[in-house]
């Protein structure tokens, strides 16, 4: 069992990734991830195998290689380390919120960064 704090209801995994790269720094290890997928969306079991794909092999390089900030709001909150508020996605989805862009490469699309799917 992770010691990790749970994930706020509908908070999406790009959040989630940001809000414990900026309280625990960088762990080098897939640990936030891995506590995501099995708190809040459990049936997504290739997640690991497809970040590390896609040249994560720790949470903050998931964020950084996976995800792409989509507004000016959480491209200046990163630069100065400040908190995101999430937007949300529904239980179970490991799709960012409509703040982030998500790398869609390997089984997710070839490689470019695309807004969430409906």
């Amino acid at each position: 069992m992770s010691s990790l704090p749970n994930p706020v209801d509908h908070e999406c995994l790009a959040c989630y990734l940001y809000r414990m790269g900026n309280t625990l720094g960088c762990s080098r290890s897939t640990e936030a991830l891995t506590h995501y997928r099995d708190y809040s969306a459990p049936r997504a079991t290739a997640l690991e195998r497809k970040a590390r794909l896609l040249g994560g092999n720790c949470d903050c390089e998931v964020l950084m290689n996976a995800f792409r900030p989509h507004t000016e709001e959480v491209e200046a909150a990163m630069e100065e380390g400040l908190d995101i508020i999430c937007k949300g996605t529904r239980r179970g989805s490991i799709q960012p919120c409509e703040q982030w862009l998500m790398r869609r490469g390997v089984q997710w699309g070839g490689g470019q960064f695309r807004t969430r799917s409906a």
